[in-house]
C-alpha cells in the first residue's frame, strides 16, 4: 500500500512508522503524502492512538536530499505548491481526531522536528539530537515555525533557529518539546507504558480534550499558514538560499560564511 511508510495496528495502537532506514527516514514528496494517506486511514478506521516513529536507528533526518535538488531549481510556484503540501500535512498531524503520540528513536532534523511539535505528546531515546538546519543553507523553517513555538517557546525558538545548533534529548524535554526521555534500553517498555496510560482514558473524552485545546491555542490560522508557506518558498528561490543549498551539494562553505570573531 505505501513505499516509504508503514502503518501497523496492534490492539487499539497504530503504528506510523517512516519507512526508508537506507535514507535516514529522510522524507521526500512520496512520504509528505503518504503519512497524510497514513494518518487518513487511521481516521477511516476511527482510531484512537497514533504513535508515528522512524524504522531503524534514525527517527528522521528531515528533506531527502533528491528532494532538495529538485526544490533548489524550482520557480516560486512550485516551490509554493510544495510548501502548501507540507503545511497541509503538519496541520493533518495536529488536527488528527485520535491522539498523536511521537516516539523518537534517534536523531530529528528540521521538518522531523515539526511532526513532533504537531504530535499531541512525544518521548524520546536518550542519545537523540535535534536541529534546525535550515539557517545554514540560507533558508528557513517557516512552515513548522507555528509548531515548534507552540510547543516550546519563543526564547527556545529564536535560540535555536538562528543559530542551528543541535540539542540533545534532555535539551528537548527541558523547553518542552518532548515530554519523557528514556535510556535506550528502557524506551520500548517506556513508550509502552505511555500508551497503557493513554488507553485509560475515554475516546471521545480525549476528542474533546482535543477540540478544547485546539479552541484555547488555535493550529495557524490561514494567514499564518500562507505567511509561512510564501516565506519559505521565497528563500528557496533567493540569492543565500541557492548559495546556502549549493553549498552543501558542494561539500564547501558558503559564501556569506563568517567566522572572524574579534
Amino acid at each position: 500500500m505505501f513505499e516509504t511508510v508503514k502503518l501497523e495496528k496492534k490492539g487499539n495502537v497504530h503504528y506510523l512508522i517512516l519507512n526508508r532506514p537506507e535514507k535516514r527516514n529522510a522524507m521526500n514528496e512520496t512520504m509528505q503524502a503518504e503519512i497524510m494517506m497514513a494518518l487518513e486511514e487511521v481516521e477511516l478506521q476511527k482510531g484512537r492512538l497514533c504513535v508515528i516513529t522512524g524504522a531503524g536507528s534514525v527517527f528522521c533526518a528531515g528533506a531527502d536530499l533528491n528532494w532538495m535538488r529538485k526544490m533548489k531549481d524550482f520557480s516560486f510556484e512550485e516551490n509554493l505548491k510544495d510548501s502548501k503540501k507540507l503545511a497541509l500535512m503538519f496541520r493533518k498531524i495536529r488536527e488528527a481526531s485520535f491522539v498523536t503520540v511521537a516516539a523518537v528513536n534517534g536523531h530529528a532534523i528540521g521538518g522531523a522536528v515539526g511532526i513532533i511539535s504537531a504530535c499531541d505528546m512525544a518521548v524520546a531515546k536518550r542519545g537523540s539530537m535535534f536541529s534546525f538546519g535550515e539557517v545554514k543553507l540560507g533558508i528557513v523553517p517557516a512552515v513548522i515555525a507555528p509548531y515548534i513555538v507552540a510547543k516550546t517557546n519563543q526564547s527556545a525558538a529564536r535560540y535555536y533557529m538562528l543559530t542551528g545548533e543541535r540539542f540533545d534529548a534532555d535539551r528537548a524535554y527541558e523547553v518542552g518539546l518532548v515530554h519523557k526521555v528514556f535510556d535506550e534500553n528502557e524506551f520500548e517498555e517506556g513508550l509502552k507504558k505511555l500508551l497503557k496510560q493513554i488507553l485509560t482514558g475515554g475516546k471521545n473524552s480525549q476528542k474533546l480534550i482535543k477540540r478544547l485545546l485546539d479552541h484555547i491555542s488555535p493550529v495557524p490560522s490561514k494567514e499564518t499558514e500562507d505567511f509561512t508557506v510564501e516565506m519559505i518558498a521565497r528563500a528557496r528561490i533567493s540569492d543565500e538560499g541557492q548559495e546556502g543549498i549549493a553549498a552543501f551539494f558542494e561539500k564547501r562553505k558558503p559564501s556569506w560564511l563568517e567566522d572572524k570573531i574579534e
